[in-house]
């Protein structure tokens, strides 16, 4: 089969984005980026990458080595990563990881690389000053977590719409549960990852009226906001909405996919690949307080020990360029542009999405010992659902846990 084409012949002519006709000497560079594509995809991320990346290659003389890291192995990757000459030069990172890198020094601030134009040109650029520099490049804005429902199930049970308040969601999981023979809501406790927070705890938390950090950056989730979300979480499972098989699921996608399951909460684009099931959904579902849910704010980075910092400029400038933002939107993840000259060219349905929602998005906030808290707190969380650890347990142990240990 022939490889299909990834890049227009826009994208081969801005070889050299932000930089003039500059090109630089032969020279290689290591390339570090995530999975995105789906497994079923017309093409995979190394394939995507490795066209994509070509023409900039080609015109600066240079190798890119390009590295897709497995989400499970992520952080693992990039510990080891930092303290062996095969690491990233240019690498993505969530918020998560942030703290440590900055701290540590292993993170160049990029800001003397761009001109005020390009500045100006990114949708998000202010997102990457972190700690007092601008040590990163939002390249994945977005991707929203949403509850999508199947709506022939609600229809079935006699609902209509997409519940958009926990009384609506919570009415309609029992009419689920008590006129089909559906799952009225699925989460993926057995998930490995502390990843699925952004899914299965923190859009409760935060519409809680939970923070995870106070002003001080010490951590607030042993309070009012975090017993009511986690009391909530497990009343669900107590209460037969969740089905006790959720302790060992890592997955929801497929589930739903298969009309197993009434409503599940899942990023934006994961949304877009269902199409087996009539689907609808909405962006937030409000609490106790004002509704809030996750949004990712990923960055770009580069890493100091890099020896070419022009060259690492460049090529981040190219991946983060309309053209190949376009063509990675297009054909591996639907996101929605980070740049004022890229197109919307995603889903029509969700055209709205992200012009009329911006102020119920939350990204993670940075802090000192993030991904270790966001671990342990995610364990505890998954003794609860396993009764082993009552709510209230769960918020004081993982608080005095960080205190004594990452902060």
């Amino acid at each position: 089969m022939k490889k299909r084409t990834l890049i227009t012949a826009a994208v081969a002519a801005a070889m050299t984005v932000g930089l003039g006709t500059q090109a630089f000497a032969a020279d290689s560079i290591n390339f570090w980026f995530p999975t995105f594509a789906s497994s079923d995809g017309a093409v995979s991320d190394q394939e995507f990458w490795e066209e994509a990346l070509a023409p900039w290659a080609e015109e600066n003389d240079c190798q890119v080595n390009i590295g897709i890291i497995p989400w499970d192995s992520y952080e693992e990757k990039y510990l080891s990563g930092t303290t062996s000459k095969d690491g990233p030069d240019v690498g993505y990172m969530y918020m998560e990881m942030f703290y440590d890198y900055i701290e540590n020094g292993v993170l160049a601030d990029i800001d003397g690389y761009f001109t005020d134009e390009e500045k100006a040109n990114y949708l998000y650029y202010d997102l990457g000053n972190i700690l007092g520099g601008q040590y990163a490049l939002p390249v994945v804005v977005g991707n929203p977590r949403i509850l999508i429902a199947n709506m022939d199930i609600l229809a079935e049970a006699g609902i209509d719409v997409v519940p958009t308040t926990t009384e609506e969601f919570l009415a309609a999981c029992k009419a689920v549960k008590e006129n089909t023979d559906k799952t009225p809501f699925l989460q993926d406790w057995g998930n490995p990852h502390y990843g699925s927070l952004n899914e299965i705890f923190w859009p409760f938390f935060w519409s809680d009226g939970g923070q995870i950090v106070d002003e001080e950056g010490n951590l607030a989730i042993d309070s009012e906001a975090g017993l009511e979300a986690a009391t909530f979480i497990r009343s669900l499972l107590d209460e037969g909405y969740l089905p006790e098989t959720c302790t060992s699921n890592d997955d929801t996608i497929e589930p739903f996919k298969n009309g197993e399951v009434a409503m599940i909460y899942c990023a934006s684009s994961n949304a877009l690949r269902i199409d087996t099931v009539n689907w609808d959904y909405t962006a937030v579902v409000q609490g106790s307080a004002a509704a809030k849910t996750f949004v990712a704010a990923d960055c770009l980075v580069m890493f100091d020990s890099c020896e070419n910092k022009e060259l690492a400029a460049s090529l981040m400038k190219y991946v983060t360029s309309a053209e190949v933002m376009s063509a990675f939107h297009q054909q591996v993840s639907d996101q929605p542009p980070i740049t004022a000259d890229e197109e919307y060219t995603g889903d029509e349905r969700f055209t709205t999405l992200f012009t009329e929602n911006g102020d119920n998005f939350v990204s993670l906030p940075v802090f000192k010992g993030a991904a270790s808290m966001y671990d342990y707190f995610f364990k505890n969380l998954q003794s609860m659902m396993l009764g082993e650890m009552e709510p209230a347990q769960v918020l004081a142990d993982t608080t005095e846990y960080y205190n004594n240990n990452l902060k």
